[in-house]
C-alpha cells in the first residue's frame, strides 16, 4: 500500500493516445465556419485545424445556409418560405421579439454604385498575381463584355429610386474616370476572387479582410510551424510527418472547396415594380423591407448559389488524396513521442475553444455587406408595449398593413390572416383605414366587434331553424332563406 500513488510519477508512465480523438473532436463549432473558411484564399494556407473530416465531403452545398420565415413581395406577390443568408445578417430575426415589428430601408451604396461603372487602375502586384486566374475563358468573356458596357454606359443615378442603371451616352469613355482601389480592398478581393479582382470588378459579398476566421487562420499557421520545429529539436519524426501531413490535408481539401457567393442579379432595366418584402416569423413578428427591385433580387427573391472553382473529377481526386493523408496523420500521431503529444494536444484542444468562441459573434465579423446600406425605419407609433401580455398579433398585422399603405395582397397570398369571412372583412377595413391615413385606428377593438357580431348572428340563425316557420316574421323568414343559400 506505501507504493500505491494517486498519479503516476514518471511522464512516461503517462498515455496521451486521445491525442488521435483530439484530431477529430469539434465537428460542430467547425460546420458552423466551414463555408466562411473556404470562401476566402487563405483556406489554403496549410495548418491544423480541429476536426478536418468535415471538409471532406462528397457533395458540396450549391447555397448559403437560409433562415425558416414566410416572405412576401409586398407589390409582386413572390412567396418563399426562407430568407437568404445574407438578408438575414442585414435583418436578424433572431433578434426580433415575439409580436414585434420593425421598417428597414435597404439601398445600395454610393460607393457601390460608383465602383459598378469606373474601371479600376491594378497595379503591377494585381496584374502578377491576377493574371494566372484571368487566363480562363470564362474570366476573358467577362472583361470582354463589361469592356463593351464601359464603352456605351455611365452611371446615372434614378431620382425616384435611387438606383444607378446603366444608360446611353454620348460621352466618349476617355471622359470615364479610373477609380485607385485601395490596398485593403485589393487584398480583399484578390483573396476573394482573383479572377474578379483582375478584371476590375469587385465581388458582391467578400470576406472581411480582417475577419476573425483569417486572424485565427494566420494564429494556427504559425503554431503548426512551431509544432513542426519543436519536432525538430526533439528529433520527432512521426511528429514532423503527422503534422505535416495534416497541414498539407487541409491545403488540398480548402483548395478543393474554394468558393465564392453568387448573388442573382436583373438582366435588363425593365419598369418593374418596387421590390418591397414583408417577412413573417414563426412566432408572429413582422419585418418591413423597403428596398428597390434590385436589392430585392439579390438578397430576398434570388438565390444565393455557391460558385466553386474546382469541379469534377479533379474535386473527388482531391478529396481521396485528403483522405488518405488525414488517415496516415491520425496513425502517425498516436507514434510520437511525449512532449510532442502534450503539445499538439494543447494546440488542439486551444483552437477547439476559439472557435466554439468565434460562433458567438455576429455574422457582419466575417462578412463584408458595404456593398449596402440600411437603416432602421419604424414609426415611433408602430412599438408594440413591453408587457407580453398587451402585445396583439391583429395590431401587428396592422401595423403591416399600414406601413405598407393599405396593400392587402400580400396578406392573403402569404396566409398571414385566416380566409374566413370575418378576418376578409376586416382585412378590408384595415386596408381602407390605412390608405385614409388614419393611423390610429383602433384595429384590435374592430376585430372584437366583427367577430362578436358574427357571433351573434350565428345564434339568430340557429335559433330561427329551431322555431316554427310560421312563428317566423317576414324578414326573418328573407334572412333565414338567404342564409340558407
Amino acid at each position: 500500500m506505501s507504493e500505491w500513488k494517486w498519479f503516476p510519477p514518471v511522464k512516461t508512465d503517462w498515455s496521451l493516445d486521445v491525442v488521435n480523438l483530439l484530431v477529430v473532436i469539434g465537428e460542430t463549432s467547425i460546420i458552423e465556419h466551414a463555408q466562411p473558411i473556404t470562401a476566402s484564399l487563405l483556406c489554403v494556407l496549410p495548418r491544423i485545424i480541429p476536426a478536418p473530416q468535415v471538409f471532406l465531403k462528397p457533395v458540396r452545398p450549391g447555397r448559403m445556409p437560409d433562415t425558416a420565415a414566410k416572405m412576401t413581395g409586398v407589390y409582386s406577390g413572390t412567396t418563399l418560405d426562407s430568407v437568404g443568408f445574407f438578408a438575414n445578417i442585414i435583418t436578424p430575426l433572431d433578434e426580433m421579439p415575439a409580436l414585434g415589428f420593425r421598417v428597414v430601408e435597404v439601398r445600395h451604396s454610393d460607393k457601390c454604385r460608383l465602383e459598378e461603372h469606373a474601371p479600376v487602375e491594378k497595379t503591377w502586384w494585381v496584374k502578377l498575381l491576377g493574371s494566372m486566374a484571368a487566363k480562363s475563358k470564362k474570366a476573358e468573356l467577362e472583361m470582354k463584355r463589361r469592356s463593351e458596357e464601359l464603352k456605351r454606359a455611365s452611371p446615372q443615378a434614378d431620382e425616384e429610386t435611387g438606383r444607378t442603371t446603366a444608360r446611353e451616352t454620348q460621352q466618349p469613355t476617355s471622359t470615364i474616370k479610373k477609380r485607385h482601389r485601395s490596398t485593403r480592398q485589393t487584398l480583399q478581393d484578390l483573396l476573394t476572387n482573383p479572377s474578379m479582382a483582375y478584371s476590375g470588378q469587385r465581388p458582391a459579398v467578400p470576406v472581411h479582410i480582417f475577419s476573425p476566421i483569417h486572424i485565427l487562420g494566420i494564429i494556427s499557421f504559425f503554431n503548426s510551424i512551431a509544432i513542426i520545429v519543436c519536432a525538430v529539436i526533439w528529433e520527432d519524426g512521426n511528429a514532423i510527418l503527422a503534422v505535416g501531413g495534416v497541414s498539407l490535408m487541409s491545403s488540398v481539401v480548402g483548395f478543393a472547396s474554394f468558393w465564392r457567393p453568387l448573388l442573382m442579379s436583373r438582366k435588363h432595366d425593365n419598369e418593374v415594380p418596387d421590390g418591397d418584402v414583408m417577412i413573417r416569423t414563426r412566432e408572429g413578428a413582422f419585418v418591413l423591407v423597403k428596398c428597390t427591385e434590385d436589392v430585392a433580387r439579390e438578397l430576398y427573391s434570388g438565390t444565393e448559389e455557391c460558385e466553386y472553382y474546382v469541379n469534377g473529377r479533379i474535386y473527388r481526386l482531391l478529396m481521396v488524396i485528403g483522405t488518405v493523408l488525414l488517415m496516415l496523420s491520425v496513425v502517425l500521431l498516436g507514434n510520437c513521442t511525449w512532449n510532442s503529444q502534450v503539445f499538439i494536444g494543447a494546440s488542439y484542444i486551444v483552437l477547439n475553444g476559439l472557435y466554439w468562441a468565434l460562433g458567438m459573434l455576429p455574422r457582419s465579423y466575417f462578412w463584408d455587406l458595404s456593398r449596402y446600406e440600411w437603416r432602421d425605419a419604424t414609426p415611433y407609433d408602430a412599438e408594440q408595449p413591453g408587457d407580453d401580455q398587451d402585445r396583439s398579433y391583429t395590431r401587428t398585422l396592422w401595423y403591416a398593413i399600414r406601413e405598407t399603405r393599405g396593400k392587402t395582397g400580400w396578406v392573403r397570398v402569404s396566409g398571414a390572416a385566416p380566409s374566413t369571412d370575418k378576418w376578409k372583412r376586416w382585412v378590408k377595413e384595415a386596408g381602407r383605414n390605412a390608405k385614409m391615413g388614419l393611423r390610429d385606428w383602433d384595429a384590435v377593438r374592430r376585430k372584437d366587434e366583427i367577430m362578436r357580431a358574427a357571433s351573434d348572428d350565428d345564434d339568430d340563425d340557429e335559433a330561427l331553424e329551431c322555431a316554427p316557420f310560421s312563428q317566423i316574421t317576414r324578414n326573418d323568414q328573407n334572412r333565414l332563406s338567404v342564409s340558407m343559400f
